[in-house]
C-alpha cells in the first residue's frame, strides 16, 4: 500500500534524501522546511504519514504535537532527530509518536517505519470502507461496468431478465437491485419455482417481482406452467403486471440443443441479459470485498487486512467466486481475533484443507507469483547499487537455496553441492561471491 507522506526538515540535503527515498518506495511526498506547514497540512486532511524532524527554525516540533493529535488522533508520526537524547525519546513517548528514528539512520529505518506505520492505520481504506458501507455492489473493475449499467436500464422496465453466472457470483444480489431500483420496489420480490397455481403466484407477486434462481433446473413441467404464468400475465394492464427475473449459472441454450430446457420459454425469458464475470476476472475488487465482509463480520470492532493478506486473496482462484470470498472471511473474523487478519492467517486456512502434494503445489504457485511481482517491481525501480537486475534476482533464489542446502547437510560442503547438484568447486566460488560463511 502506498501513502502520501507529509515530511518536515529544516535541512535541505536530508528533505531531498528522504523525499527521493519515499518516493522511490512508492509514496507521494509533501515536504515543508517549518512545524507550521506541517499543521496546517495535518489539519486540512492531508497526509496518511508524518515524518517530521524534532528541531526546526529554532522550536521543537513536540510543541505542535498536542495540536496535530487533537485534529487527527489516529496520523501516525515518526520522529527524526539528531538531539539523540533520552528527554527526547521520552517526550516521543509521552506523544504517543509512533516510532522515534535516531540520526543518523539508514534510510530503510525510515521506511520501514513508514510501512509498519502503515500497517497501524489507514486513513485512505477507512474512508473507502464507509463508502463500501453506502454500495449496494461493490466493485470498481472495468468488467463489472457493464453489469451495473444493465442494471441500471432494466431496473426501471418491464422486460424479462435473464441474469448468467457462475456460482457465488452474485446473481442474487443482482437480482434484488433490480427489483429495489425500479418502480416495483414497494411490491413483492417473490423468489419461488412453484407454479402450479398460476392465479394464487400472480395475486402473492400484486404486480412486483417474480425471481427465479437457477432456471436451468426446472422441470419440463414446471417451464411449461411457467410460461402458462407468463402468458397469462401478459393480459395484465403493464402498470400492474409482474416481472420475471432469472437467474442460471447453465448455458440454456445447450440444454436447449439437448431437449432439457423449452426453446419457447428460453425467447420468453432471455429478453434482457445481465452477464456477470467472475472474481478472478473483476482486477483489484477482491481487496474492496474481502474489507467490507470483515466490516459485515465484526460490525462494532475496527478490524481489517494487512496488505500482504490482501495481496493473497487477491491472487487467490476463488472458484467459488464472491461466495467463496465471503464465507472465508467470515470464517476468519470467526477463528482470529485480532485486528489486523494476517497473509498467515488466511494462508493457513487456504492450506488446511488441501492434501500434502496439492499443499505443496499450492506452495510453488504461490512462490512463483510472489517472484514475479517482486521481479516486476525491480525491473521497474531505479538502481542506484550498480548490480544489474538479472544478478540481484538470481541472488534472491541462489543465496537461499544454498545456505538450506548446508543446513540440511550440517554444513558439509561437499554433501550440499552433490544435493544442488554442482561442482564443489562451484560451491566454494559462490559461497564466496555471495559472502556466505
Amino acid at each position: 500500500m502506498k501513502y502520501e507522506i507529509l515530511l518536515a526538515d529544516d535541512d535541505d540535503s536530508v528533505r531531498l534524501v528522504l523525499s527521493k527515498a519515499l518516493t522511490r518506495a512508492g509514496h507521494s511526498v509533501k515536504a515543508t522546511d517549518n512545524a507550521d506547514t506541517l499543521l496546517k497540512w495535518a489539519e486540512a486532511g492531508q497526509g496518511d504519514i508524518v515524518v517530521t524532524d524534532v528541531m526546526m527554525g529554532g522550536r521543537e516540533v513536540f510543541e505542535s504535537l498536542p495540536q496535530l493529535s487533537a485534529a487527527r488522533p489516529k496520523l501516525p508520526v515518526i520522529i527524526i532527530s539528531a538531539n539523540n537524547t533520552v528527554n527526547t525519546a521520552l517526550k516521543s513517548g509521552q506523544h504517543k509518536v509512533f516510532e522515534y528514528v535516531p540520526k543518523p539512520f539508514d534510510l530503510d529505518d525510515v521506511t520501514n517505519a513508514v510501512a509498519r506505520a502503515g500497517q497501524s492505520v489507514n486513513p485512505r481504506k477507512t474512508r473507502m470502507r464507509s463508502e463500501n458501507k453506502r454500495l449496494p455492489m461493490i466493485g470498481r473493475s472495468a468488467v463489472m461496468q457493464p453489469v451495473f449499467r444493465a442494471v441500471s436500464r432494466f431496473a426501471a422496465g418491464n422486460l424479462p431478465v435473464l441474469i448468467q453466472g457462475a456460482v457465488g457470483s452474485g446473481k442474487d444480489l443482482v437480482a434484488r437491485l433490480l427489483h429495489d431500483g425500479g418502480p416495483r420496489a414497494d411490491r413483492p420480490f417473490l423468489r419461488t419455482t412453484d407454479f402450479e397455481n398460476t392465479s394464487l403466484t400472480l395475486q402473492k407477486v400484486n404486480g412486483g417481482d417474480i425471481y427465479i434462481d437457477e432456471i436451468g433446473e426446472l422441470s419440463m413441467a414446471t417451464q411449461e406452467r411457467l410460461l402458462a404464468l407468463m402468458n397469462e400475465a401478459e393480459m395484465i394492464p403493464p402498470n400492474s403486471r409482474p416481472r420475471v427475473i432469472s437467474a442460471t449459472r447453465k448455458d440454456l441454450r445447450d440444454l436447449v440443443e439437448k431437449g432439457l430446457f423449452r426453446d419457447d420459454l428460453l425467447f420468453r425469458i432471455n429478453v434482457a441479459e445481465i452477464k456477470i464475470p467472475n472474481l478472478a476476472s473483476r482486477d483489484k475488487d477482491t481487496y474492496e470485498l474481502a474489507e467490507a465482509f470483515l466490516v459485515q463480520a465484526s460490525p462494532n470492532q475496527s478490524r481489517r487486512f494487512d496488505n500482504d493478506a490482501l495481496d493473497v486473496l487477491h491472487r487467490h482462484k476463488w472458484t467459488g467466486n464472491v461466495r467463496e470470498l465471503e464465507n472465508l472471511v467470515r470464517r476468519l473474523a470467526v477463528l482470529y481475533s485480532d485486528d489486523v487478519i494476517t497473509a498467515d492467517m488466511v494462508l493457513q486456512e487456504f492450506n488446511k484443507d488441501l492434501p500434502p502434494v496439492e499443499k505443496a503445489d499450492a506452495n510453488r504457485d504461490r512462490l512463483g507469483q510472489q517472484l514475479e511481482e517482486a521481479c516486476r517491481s525491480l525491473l521497474n525501480a531505479e538502481n542506484d547499487e550498480g548490480e544489474s537486475a538479472y544478478t540481484t534476482a538470481l541472488a534472491w533464489v541462489e543465496r537461499p537455496l544454498i545456505v538450506e542446502a548446508l543446513r540440511l547437510t550440517g554444513g558439509n560442503r561437499a554433501k550440499a553441492a552433490d544435493k544442488l547438484g554442482i561442482h564443489r568447486n562451484t560451491l566454494r566460488t559462490r559461497l564466496k561471491s555471495l559472502d556466505i560463511s
